[in-house]
């Protein structure tokens, strides 16, 4: 849903606001037929690339190379089968549909023998005259094809009508069940409407770069898709690899300062790359706006409303909005888009919203914070530059041993040689390498340490046990595993470990490597019971 601009006069200041506008879904399978608003003005150019789709103008403001760029536009948005389904865009000058609707998705579906969405669907773009770029079209665009798209998979593949659409396993994952006003039969008001969340959610989770950038979700009642893993791991198995649940990227405030009712927010990012800030007023009653791009890693980025620009700085000004809405979200080229949960600054109570950046901006869940941070006091580990952790980076056996050592405060024995092949006193690890096999920490195996070889599970519970021999109960039972047998190598040390309540998974997985967290992870554990 976009927002149509008018412009509001206030002291010596120029605001450009906007009001509601709709993108509608006219559903043609209930619908006796549509109004062909192409009847009645010429058309301008057609274009027809590699997408199949054909891309018709009657807006003298969109001629056939801007209709290529909006094709190129509509692929940035991801897309799989149900692309084959759209056979048309058509860009209009005005709004024939009503003022304050800029685009609308034609549906159409069979009903038997099964549900499927037809072929040759469209799309209509208003406001052609007005809306002159690719760049200014990419939300309205990306939200009809949102309409689009989920329409094939919540008829092709759950086989359920739109009145239906409630008892979907979409709205579970959504969690719409816990909001009475959301609607499938467009009875109530138009952002509870279940078509336009599954849009909206569309551009959020799979929408172009251009789509999101300033794009904030119309219903601001309802969490961001980003926040819901349950509703990522339903896409997840609809369309399969590349997208994997991801956490909501961190937005905090951790600072601020106000002069004459005008706020300066300090906010806190972490992005694995280059994201957009996006803000918008409280109730959701204007279009959300852009105020400013964060690069990778970890940002503290102070917005002053006094030095933003008139459409951006009504948001910070407390005599204007008593509430504004912030949230960060990030483009990707493959999986799911990422963005954060939204940072709700309320200007009345704002010093209780003041919040102290966390140690790694990467390390979601309790025990792995508490893990990153208890290993970090000791010295055991350190992030990365760029303030990160990394917990799902591969360990390397050096790495292990080096963190292990640390723990235990080991020091090189005077006068001890690396019997080891594989390590030269030349190697930037040679010390930790001696020290691992001064103490035992690392055997080996045929004479070599292999200092740069991922360290599997098997090997991480062979080592824990062997070092903390004199932490670790002895097991009176035997763990059955699925996947580890009472034959295998490392049976002992990992029934030792699953006892001590050290791992807890079964199937233990024991030829996966180890990363970085669930090293901290067994390391916090053992700690504990020292």
């Amino acid at each position: 849903m976009r927002r149509m601009p008018f412009v509001l006069f206030m002291f010596v200041f120029l605001f450009f606001f906007q009001t509601p506008a709709h993108a509608d879904v006219v559903d043609l399978t209930n619908k006796a037929k549509a109004q062909a608003y192409e009847d009645y003005y010429p058309l301008i150019a057609r274009y027809k690339g590699a997408s199949g789709v054909t891309f018709e103008s009657y807006s003298v403001y969109w001629n056939a190379t801007k209709l290529a760029r909006l094709e190129q536009e509509l692929l940035k948005n991801k897309h799989g089968a149900e692309l084959s389904l759209l056979g048309s865009v058509k860009i209009f000058p005005d709004y024939p549909a009503g003022q304050n609707v800029l685009g609308q998705y034609f549906a159409q579906y069979q009903v038997s023998p099964k549900l499927a969405l037809l072929p040759n669907r469209y799309i209509h773009l208003y406001g052609g005259n007005e809306w002159t770029t690719v760049e200014e079209m990419a939300t309205t665009l990306a939200h009809e094809y949102g309409h689009h798209f989920t329409y094939y998979y919540l008829l092709n593949k759950e086989q359920r009508r739109p009145n239906e659409w409630l008892q979907s396993p979409y709205a579970a994952a959504r969690e719409l069940f816990r909001y009475p006003s959301v609607h499938a039969d467009g009875s109530g008001a138009y952002e509870w409407y279940m078509p336009e969340i599954l849009a909206e959610d569309y551009v959020q989770l799979f929408g172009s770069p251009n789509a999101l950038k300033g794009h904030m979700q119309m219903n601001v009642h309802l969490p961001t898709p980003f926040e819901l893993p349950a509703l990522q791991t339903y896409w997840k198995n609809q369309l399969g690899a590349p997208y994997e649940p991801s956490p909501p990227l961190p937005l905090l405030l951790t600072n601020y300062t106000v002069k004459n009712n005008v706020y300066a927010l300090k906010l806190y990012t972490y992005a694995d790359a280059t994201a957009y800030v996006n803000a918008q007023d409280g109730d959701g009653r204007y279009a959300s706006v852009y105020i400013g791009s964060v690069p990778k890693g970890v940002n503290e980025t102070v917005y002053d409303g006094t030095k933003l620009s008139s459409q951006v700085s009504w948001l910070f000004r407390a005599t204007l909005v008593d509430t504004a809405l912030f949230r960060v979200v990030q483009p990707t080229t493959k999986g799911f888009n990422r963005g954060s949960a939204t940072l709700r600054v309320q200007y009345g109570t704002i010093g209780s919203l003041v919040s102290t950046p966390p140690l790694f901006p990467d390390v979601v869940g309790e025990e792995l914070q508490e893990a990153a941070q208890l290993l970090s006091e000791r010295g055991i580990i350190s992030g990365y530059p760029d303030g990160t952790f990394r917990p799902n980076e591969r360990l390397l056996r050096r790495h292990a041993a080096l963190m292990l050592i640390r723990e235990l405060k080991l020091t090189l024995p005077k006068g001890y040689v690396v019997k080891a092949k594989d390590v030269k006193p030349t190697d930037p690890w040679y010390k930790e390498m001696a020290i691992a096999e001064s103490y035992g920490l690392l055997t080996g195996y045929n004479g070599k340490l292999y200092p740069n070889n991922h360290i599997t599970r098997s090997q991480m519970a062979a080592i824990l046990t062997r070092v903390y021999a004199d932490v670790y109960e002895q097991p009176t039972t035997n763990q059955p595993f699925v996947d580890v047998p009472f034959s295998h190598w490392a049976y002992g040390p990992i029934n030792t470990l699953f006892y001590n309540q050290i791992t807890i998974n079964n199937p233990y997985r024991p030829n996966d490597v180890v990363t970085r967290g669930q090293f901290a992870l067994f390391l916090k554990r053992t700690l504990d019971k020292k």
